[in-house]
């Protein structure tokens, strides 16, 4: 069993639940709790009035959807795997999607700045003067390698 916190909005829906047992979702029929089974029977009979017709949508999508989505809007691994149960990030990441503007905007999250021209440098070369912007916090604050022509020739190396 595994207890999460309960914001506004689903204290709204679950107040407004018939509460005829101390689970909180219990079938009307029976007053019994659900049972897997009867949970999967219940949600395909709803895709099936939603007029869902693809046959890939089953629990486990909300389940993928709620995660996804709390993983794009910027919540940390930790706190969404207080909720979801996962025991390692591993797992966790088969729910991460980066999309290419958020690949983008981790890049855009640091500035580099060169003293050199562009026209200076030939094709291969980086640029020996680069900097990080103050606002960059975090990971080391300095080069591992401060002569970059050692750090240039060692990835000429691996190319």
């Amino acid at each position: 069993m595994r207890r999460i916190p309960v914001n506004g909005a689903i204290q709204v829906v679950l107040e407004a639940l018939p509460r005829a047992h101390a689970w909180v979702l219990t079938c009307a029929r029976t007053q019994k709790p659900y049972t897997l089974s009867g949970a999967r029977h219940t949600f395909n009979r709803a895709v099936r009035r939603a007029g869902i017709r693809s046959g890939d949508v089953t629990l486990h999508t909300l389940r993928h959807t709620a995660l996804s989505r709390m993983i794009a809007a910027g919540f940390d691994d930790f706190t969404v795997m207080g909720l979801s149960g996962h025991c390692s990030v591993r797992m966790l990441s088969r729910y991460a999607h980066p999309t290419e503007e958020r690949k983008v905007g981790a890049l855009d999250s640091f500035d580099v700045v060169t003293t050199r021209s562009q026209s200076d440098r030939t094709p291969n070369e980086a640029p020996e003067d680069a900097s990080f912007s103050p606002a960059f916090i975090g990971g080391r604050h300095e080069a591992r390698t401060r002569d970059l022509s050692v750090a240039n020739a060692a990835l000429s190396q691996l190319s």
